[in-house]
């Protein structure tokens, strides 16, 4: 992974007591540490902080004295537990005005509903230091400011379609034109069915000395395991690891970069004849259609027409008459090694006799990684 460097130092403050009481999943964090680290900016912390006004602000004033940059998410909403706004004011020594031009945006807003509560008007309130990031599909404007100290400081909302487009349309923006980016680039290559450990062993010191400008890690995914390989230096220096590392693994990489495996074997049926592709799943709750429904707008692939859960024991057929290939997957009995057995067929226009391969993995994640054993079955089985 790249690492924090001598480059610019950005921190993350995740505003939010059900973050803390674990009532939500903080996504925006893994969001943000991504983007920061292809821009070149990598997170040095994240810290989640209650709705406490007193402490949001002196994570503000130890975010600035550590940090060329300060972002937060949350805490902008128009409720008395939102304090992010009042958490900076305090930290930066300002103090909380009325702003007439955001008032007018978010009365026009809520025109459409007949009547704003009163409550709002604290989403119109700004310190004098502070730029207001508009919010197109929110209520809750952002804000950019530019510290003393030379750090600046990114206020965004928590509800992650509001923050993303925000991020994308108003503080990238802002940082590539006051901070020395160093923009990194990335490229993957994706396995299945080998573990995080024999895939280390095998690609071996690739590791450890990917080339010359070049870093590496090793990610354990639903999907798989996952080599990345990064550079801050021209993208081509990416080549030679990924072609190494797709050599060593062979046939149990199944894809690079963007692919989704779901992708990967819906363009393997259609190579092989299946124009459209329906799912008969046991045990999986459904888990399966749902990522091939997500696969519909990959180029070159069987069109998924719908999937159905049946009961274990069940031997009706799937309804979906029309498809050209039913793929089916069966979800069997952990075994006394902890490990579950998944049954993996497909018939129609393509007929791939039932195999079982066998995953790790407890509750959810059980189920997400038998909806990959069988996409990967069929890869392997359709490329042999």
């Amino acid at each position: 992974m790249i690492e924090p460097g001598s480059g610019p130092r950005a921190e993350l403050l995740s505003i939010g007591s059900e973050l803390l009481a674990g009532e939500t999943l903080d996504t925006n964090a893994a969001f943000l540490g991504g983007e920061l680290a292809r821009l070149g900016v990598p997170l040095s912390r994240v810290t989640v902080l209650p709705d406490d006004r007193a402490t949001i602000a002196d994570a503000f004033r130890g975010g600035m004295d550590r940090s060329d940059l300060v972002i937060t998410t949350g805490g902008l909403g128009p409720t008395h537990d939102d304090l992010t706004r009042e958490g900076l004011a305090d930290a930066l020594g300002e103090a909380l005005e009325p702003d007439a031009d955001l008032e007018a945006t978010l009365r026009a807003r809520y025109a459409a509903f007949g009547r704003m509560p009163e409550s709002n008007l604290r989403q119109a309130m700004r310190i004098a230091s502070a730029v207001a990031l508009p919010n197109p599909i929110g209520s809750a404007p952002g804000w950019w400011v530019a510290a003393v100290g030379g750090s600046f400081v990114a206020l965004m909302p928590g509800v992650p379609s509001e923050m993303r487009r925000m991020w994308s349309e108003q503080v990238v923006p802002r940082l590539a034109a006051r901070l020395p980016l160093r923009p990194v680039s990335v490229r993957a290559v994706k396995t299945f069915g080998i573990g995080e450990s024999a895939v280390a062993e095998r690609v071996g010191d690739l590791l450890e000395a990917p080339g010359a400008g070049v870093e590496s890690g090793i990610y354990a995914r639903d999907d798989g395991v996952h080599l990345r390989f990064f550079t801050r230096g021209d993208p081509a220096l990416l080549d030679a690891p990924v072609a190494r590392a797709v050599a060593i693994l062979g046939d149990a990489v199944w894809g690079t970069d963007a692919d989704e495996l779901a992708g990967v074997a819906l363009v393997a049926l259609r190579r092989a004849g299946a124009e459209s592709v329906a799912s008969r799943e046991t045990g999986t709750g459904g888990t399966l259609a749902g990522v091939l429904a997500a696969a519909v707008a990959v180029p070159g692939a069987a069109r998924f027409v719908g999937g159905v859960v049946v009961a274990a024991g069940d031997g009706a057929a799937s309804p979906w008459s029309t498809a050209d290939a039913v793929l089916e997957v069966a979800l069997l009995p952990t075994d006394a090694s902890g490990r579950s057995r998944v049954r993996v067929g497909v018939t129609g226009a393509v007929n791939l006799p039932q195999v079982e391969v066998r995953i790790f993995g407890t509750g959810t994640q059980r189920l997400r990684r038998a909806a990959a054993a069988a996409l990967d079955q069929v890869r392997r089985s359709l490329a042999g």
